[in-house]
């Protein structure tokens, strides 16, 4: 699958596949948004060619092809996929990081060979790969200058899918795949039947519990971007945040319904939001942030992301 992105086609990927991130991108300035908007949608691109490969061969492929696309970028080559050459511009206006690219692209691999188990030390890496590494990738686009801030932002990525691993349990669960690690759920692994409820909702329990440590230590750093990028940073968090409040508010049950936030939920959250002071609300780390900031800025190092 190899499409040219136009600006607008981006802005469909994202309403398209998360209504909450294209509600907080509103509030960034039209060119923000419009990059924002399209490394997005390459990594719906990346997330769609594994996703849609008609075998798991075919899945593998699409990764090698995208991640040498990836080198070649960072060689100074002409990439061979039109998304890729379109993700080249983005890296050429911005010196994005491509060591995440790549990290991205690994965490779908991953996807491709499950684990006879599942622990918490690769639940940390899974969130880093696919949405810690977004987090980095997005901090060029918007202004962040101080590289001392991306385990913040590493922190706050893998804090929203900590949230959408308690989230999508019973979609995960259908496709084979579990990211509740065996350790919170007395060895929960897919096959042979649904989950048991009350395993999942220990594993929910426990995830939306660490989840909070990486929401606080990715706002803490939310002041190092530009001014008119914090607002919809903030806001996008504080809604993902709210997810994990609706799951707890239902007793952890999350395999008969999706949790969501409505639209007039999301407008609190955006007003909330707007009542930080301008240069941010700075506020002393707990130890459950400081481990979580520990934890992002180790799989930084790990896969070459300098900060």
């Amino acid at each position: 699958m190899s499409s040219a992105v136009s600006g607008p086609a981006a802005g469909d990927s994202i309403r398209r596949h998360s209504r909450s991130f294209s509600f907080a991108s509103r509030l960034l300035p039209a060119a923000k948004r419009a990059d924002v908007e399209r490394l997005y949608a390459w990594c719906r691109w990346c997330d769609d060619g594994v996703d849609a490969a008609a075998t798991p061969q075919e899945a593998v492929e699409f990764v090698d092809r995208a991640t040498e696309d990836i080198r070649r970028i960072a060689a100074g080559e002409s990439p061979v996929a039109v998304e890729s050459r379109w993700l080249a511009e983005l890296v050429a206006r911005h010196d994005l990081p491509l060591a995440a690219a790549t990290a991205l692209l690994e965490g779908m691999r991953s996807d491709l060979t499950p684990a006879a188990g599942f622990h918490e030390a690769d639940l940390w890496l899974y969130c880093f790969r696919v949405a810690g590494a977004v987090g980095v990738l997005m901090c060029p686009i918007l202004g962040l200058d101080d590289r001392s801030l991306l385990p913040h932002a590493a922190a706050l990525g893998m804090g929203m899918q900590l949230t959408n691993i308690a989230r999508d349990v019973a979609e995960d669960w259908r496709r084979g795949r579990c990211y509740l690690p065996v350790e919170w759920t007395d060895g929960l692994r897919p096959g042979g039947g649904p989950p048991d409820r009350e395993r999942v909702r220990q594993g929910v329990r426990t995830i939306l519990e660490m989840a909070d440590g990486y929401y606080a230590a990715g706002e803490a750093g939310i002041a190092g971007l530009d001014a008119d990028s914090r607002l919809a940073v903030r806001a996008a968090a504080r809604i993902y945040d709210a997810i994990g409040t609706r799951i707890r508010r239902r007793g952890f049950e999350v395999l008969d319904e999706r949790a969501r936030v409505s639209t007039l939920g999301k407008l609190g959250l955006f007003i909330g939001a707007m009542l930080v002071p301008a240069g941010g609300r700075r506020r002393r780390l707990d130890d459950s942030a400081r481990r979580a900031l520990a934890t992002a800025e180790r799989l930084l190092e790990q896969h070459g992301v300098s900060s």
